[in-house]
């Protein structure tokens, strides 16, 4: 049974889904850092970029957003068959426009924009600014399937798109029209509500949180979810109600409640590079802005058969595995699985299959390419909003963000050659403020290079230490013997 637990109480918020008591989905936002996928704008164009199709727009963010003519409704309601048109055509600098936020800003790119503003409900989606009808696969009837994209049919509006969800095959058409209306109403106020505005402005906020919740009820008829906010857990009694979900929610109050359910141990492991799979193989995960790598090893496990039969055994594990931390993490863009050389295609083809069908649960499209003549596995993940390590990290002040730090030579190498540079100058001492590991290098072992290079740099040395980890140094002054003793002094 699916169970989910939402921490709502502090100002971080953490919503955990767990199946049979293990950790499947994550989502934590800081509030510095919280989601505005699905907010719309009154936003204001600030560049024209014809040979990108595409504009920038100004909607009140640090960055300018990124908006693709395919995104723009004049351009979806009269585009040409062949998609060569300008998008000078469609739009111009200065422009207002409404626009919603349909990824979220990651590392140097801004966040990427659509004009075709969608309202989306557990049994309907509506969207202005495209002509299109969508009806879910997953029904189960084809009869009504057909029926009800003939009844979406005849009730949308030219500038209109609908797409039918599941949980409406079995309403009336009576339940529909009440939803279309609303929707509709909700758009119609956008309009009223930006005519009065200045851009840019934020139109409309969609509450992150609770869509998030009722988005993993709405796939399940059953389940439990546990609480520690009042006001959103009486919201979600009344959904429940009106939805006729057969959910069981409880309130907590007082307890941190991730720890009280055994989640916040799963948790601390996110932030780990290294995953252990059960039998003993392990996982690494490298994420750079360009792309994710991840890394299959044998580790501990050796198996009791022959060794293809063992490496697949490791590699049938990861793959699951995989799966399920690329969800966890959010972890997207374009993914390389470097598994374990097999020698069979057979089993190359296998791990492809399990890879698919992990990733058929997870609700961000997922595209599986294949592997390389290297034998990396290729796939792509949907990006909508930033990656768990994005959401809990900052780039290191000693590294820069690049996870690694320059050694104590190749500090201590530069730091002497910088000196031997001064060595023609009339001081007679120079005060070098340094931290100890490169101060270790730069003198030598017990300090036996020390007076060959104050012969070197014709200069008396005085150092001082840089407390904590960065290999660094400062030449703080020069001067005469006497000048630097008494202000190192």
């Amino acid at each position: 049974m699916k169970k989910m637990i939402a921490n709502l109480a502090s100002r971080e918020k953490r919503v955990a889904v767990l199946e049979n008591g293990v950790l499947r989905k994550l989502e934590i936002m800081p509030p510095q850092k919280r989601s505005t996928v699905g907010n719309i704008y009154l936003g204001k164009v600030t560049k024209v970029l014809p040979g990108m199709d595409a504009v920038f727009i100004d909607y009140g963010a640090e960055k300018n957003g990124f908006l693709h003519r395919d995104e723009i409704p004049s351009y979806q309601l009269t585009k040409k068959s062949d998609g060569k048109a300008s998008i000078g055509q469609y739009v111009r600098q200065g422009e207002k426009l409404l626009v919603q936020v349909a990824r979220d800003e990651t590392g140097t790119k801004g966040a990427k924009l659509t004009g075709l503003i969608e309202f989306s409900t557990d049994s309907l989606v509506y969207i202005h600014g495209i002509d299109y009808v969508g009806v879910s696969k997953k029904f189960k009837n084809d009869d009504l399937h057909k029926q009800w994209r003939e009844t979406a049919l005849q009730y949308k509006k030219p500038d209109e798109g609908l797409i039918v969800r599941t949980s409406m095959e079995n309403e009336s058409e009576t339940v529909f029209l009440d939803r279309l209306t609303i929707l509709r109403e909700l758009y119609k106020g956008l309009e009223i509500k930006a005519a009065s505005l200045k851009a840019p402005s934020l139109l409309y906020e969609r509450d992150t949180y609770l869509d998030m919740i009722i988005s993993e009820m709405s796939g399940t008829a059953a389940g439990e979810l546990a609480i520690d906010d009042f006001e959103a857990y009486q919201e979600l009694k009344k959904w429940v109600q009106e939805n006729r979900k057969e959910w069981e929610i409880s309130h907590v109050s007082g307890k941190n409640i991730f720890s009280e359910w055994n989640v916040e141990a799963q948790v601390e492991k996110m932030a780990k590079k290294i995953v252990w799979l059960d039998n003993g193989g392990y996982l690494i995960f490298e994420e750079t802005e360009a792309f994710t790598v991840i890394d299959v090893n044998s580790g501990k496990f050796t198996g009791k058969v022959a060794k293809e039969a063992t490496l697949f055994a490791v590699n049938q594990a990861a793959a699951k595995e995989v799966a399920r931390q690329l969800r966890l993490r959010n972890i997207s863009g374009i993914i390389l699985i470097d598994f374990i050389n097999m020698d069979q295609s057979r089993h190359a083809q296998e791990i492809i299959d399990i890879v698919k069908k992990e990733a058929a649960r997870d609700e961000k499209r997922i595209q599986v390419i294949g592997f390389t003549e290297l034998g990396i596995l290729q796939m792509t993940r949907k990006r909508t909003s930033p990656s768990l390590s994005e959401m809990m990290t900052v780039p290191c002040p000693v590294c820069s963000g690049i996870g690694k730090i320059e050694s104590p030579e190749t500090v201590a190498f530069r730091l002497e050659r910088e000196l031997l540079e001064h060595r023609k100058t009339d001081d007679e001492a120079v005060w070098v403020e340094v931290s100890k590991a490169v101060a270790d290098v730069l003198l030598g072992e017990k300090e036996s290079y020390r007076q060959t290079l104050e012969e070197l740099i014709a200069k008396k040395l005085f150092l001082s230490f840089i407390p904590g980890p960065r290999n660094a140094y400062s030449i703080k002054r020069f001067g005469s013997i006497q000048e630097i003793g008494r202000a190192f002094e």
